[in-house]
């Protein structure tokens, strides 16, 4: 069983899938929980988290034990880095053939690189192989060449914050399998790959925070995330209208649209609707012009980050929005017209998965479970990679043991 677990600021959403001998997925059960003790993606109250968790636990050894051995977790903070690295090795042998452990090697170089105290290194994604200063290269094993090369995309984690999380999670009896940080897997539920060739920008919002991932002709050229999310709407709600949290967050998912424009002037909401204790009307479009700033404002600061790589109003394949915060009438048509971009709702891509239960299809189908099933399929990637290592391994145990008397 593999075990995707998307930790966010409003809830927690998981998926527990099984993986069939021919290698395809079925779902076992999925869930979505009210989060506590998370801001900006970030764990701030461990005792907080770990008592949700522990419910959750202890559901899911109900349906099965295994359901919490092979955890595939989302990491989320504003201050993950990444930056380009790459690094360069010697083909090992006489007949210059390329072969696995000359890739272990290369990827190693590229990531042996100086970083900041107190981060370590999350990811080391390969973007491209090099054979003899030629590029381009996906699979190099099995070519011949003098010299192997490689460009990689380091993805850097406070390491506080990750130990707060792996220490939490370790507490309440979950078996990690991976920890990976959450825009790669959200995107690795959205984004196709003819999208990735062309050039494409993800944009994850959640309630916390929003991420960006750009892909380039395949290859992965930035990821980051900006500490602003949909929360900060129902925030300016309830500044904007005198009124609680929950009512504003009430009034946002019932009322709410990105695009003021679409909204006539004379629509009004029944007050009452929303909060017994308040008598009167007010106006929808005033509603969304509230939203409309604060999602600009948003979007301002991820079109900085795609000028930051001269990728500004240059992506061919455009813009994929996913994740809880997009869901509001008008989020296409408001990131277009800021963005100057094509623009469309990314959901899960679910091919690789067999849903049994039309309860769980409905659910798995919503944007904002993109994270929990990215999770799912890197963990099974992820698995069938350990098992190719250790075949490889176990085959260059036996090889070197024919030439030993």
């Amino acid at each position: 069983m593999i075990t995707g677990l998307d930790i966010g600021t409003a809830f927690i959403k998981g998926i527990v899938a099984e993986e069939k001998k021919d290698g395809s997925l079925s779902v076992v059960t999925a869930f979505k929980h009210p989060s506590a003790g998370v801001r900006k993606g970030v764990l701030v109250d461990a005792e907080e988290v770990a008592a949700v968790l522990r419910e959750l636990v202890l559901d899911l050894q109900k349906i099965s034990k295994k359901a919490v051995q092979n955890v595939f977790v989302s990491f989320q903070s504003e201050h993950v880095k990444s930056h380009l690295s790459q690094g360069m090795v010697a083909v090992a042998r006489a007949d210059q053939e390329i072969h696995e452990d000359d890739i272990v090697r290369v990827k190693e170089t590229a990531g042996s690189v100086k970083l900041p105290s107190n981060f370590m290194a999350l990811h080391n994604i390969v973007r491209e192989f090099f054979v003899d200063d030629i590029g381009d290269i996906s699979d190099p094993v099995g070519m011949i060449g003098n010299r192997l090369g490689v460009s990689t995309l380091i993805v850097q984690a406070f390491v506080p914050h990750y130990t707060q999380l792996l220490r939490t999670l370790e507490r309440v009896g979950v078996r990690i399998g991976g920890i990976i940080y959450d825009p790669i897997a959200a995107g690795r539920a959205v984004i196709s790959k003819k999208l990735r060739e062309l050039g494409v920008m993800m944009v994850h919002m959640g309630a916390g925070a929003t991420s960006v991932l750009v892909y380039e002709e395949g290859k992965t050229l930035l990821t980051k995330t900006i500490p602003i999310g949909s929360a900060y709407v129902t925030n300016d709600i309830a500044i904007g209208l005198k009124t609680s949290i929950d009512v504003a967050e009430k009034l946002k998912v019932t009322y709410g649209c990105a695009l003021a424009r679409a909204i006539g002037k004379r629509e009004m909401i029944d007050f009452t609707e929303m909060d017994a204790s308040v008598r009167g009307d007010i106006s929808r479009k005033l509603l969304a012009e509230i939203i409309e700033i604060r999602l600009a404002e948003i979007l301002d600061l991820v079109d900085n980050e795609l000028k930051s790589v001269g990728r500004s109003v240059q992506l061919p394949g455009g813009i994929v929005l996913t994740g809880g915060g997009v869901k509001l009438p008008g989020m296409a048509e408001l990131v277009k017209s800021e963005m100057k971009l094509p623009v469309q709702i990314g959901f899960p891509l679910l091919s690789g998965m067999e849903i049994p239960s039309p309860t769980y299809a409905e659910m798995l189908d919503d944007p904002e479970f993109a994270t929990a099933v990215g999770l799912v399929f890197l963990g099974t990637e992820e698995n069938e990679s350990v098992k190719s290592s250790n075949h490889f391994g176990a085959a260059l145990k036996k090889m070197i043991k024919n030439f030993i008397p």
